[in-house]
């Protein structure tokens, strides 16, 4: 936990991270055992008319849909600070999207069985931003204490910031 200060505007940085690699076990089993299973054809075609070669070429698909998610998730940066949530992505082109605190309107924790396992989990955060209405952040570590993290910091700026919430009933009444 890193807690410098932005100098241009206060903001304390609060935590720092990247999702796990382990959100993509399923991809990577399944990538896994294509590649398996294209090796066992090039052995099996080995003195055939078809050159191993091609099997063991094939080979190549799977090893880069598994390296292009892994270096994807690698260059996921994502920031919390008592201000906002920066989320940063991209690997030659960066995208940052900023998620001011007061703007979450509702988060969500969730947990798969497998996530429980690995102790990752899933944060969602509802916004009132329309650049970004829905923010997932899947494959997180200690997800539960960093969603009532996040929790806590919403609740102090929305109070900070004097923002209320209005519920409307659109139903017509009577």
């Amino acid at each position: 936990m890193n807690a410098s200060a932005t100098a241009t505007t206060n903001e304390t940085e609060v935590w720092s991270g990247t999702p796990s690699q382990w959100r993509h076990l399923g991809l990577y089993a399944l990538c896994a055992v294509v590649a398996l299973a294209l090796l066992v054809a090039a052995v099996k075609l080995h003195g055939t008319q078809v050159p191993a070669w091609v099997a063991l070429a094939l080979i190549l698909v799977p090893a880069f849909i598994a390296g292009k998610r892994c270096v994807q998730t690698l260059c996921e940066h994502i920031t919390l600070t008592d201000q906002r949530l920066i989320l940063r992505r991209g690997v030659f082109n960066r995208v940052t999207d900023y998620v001011e605190l007061y703007r979450v309107k509702d988060s969500h924790f969730t947990q798969t069985f497998v996530e429980r396992l690995l102790g990752l989990g899933t944060i969602q955060l509802r916004t009132t931003q329309d650049s970004e209405p829905l923010v997932v952040l899947s494959g997180m570590r200690e997800p539960e204490a960093l969603w009532n993290q996040i929790r806590n910091l919403v609740e102090a700026r929305r109070t900070a910031r004097g923002v209320r919430e209005l519920d409307v009933n659109t139903e017509a009444s009577g």
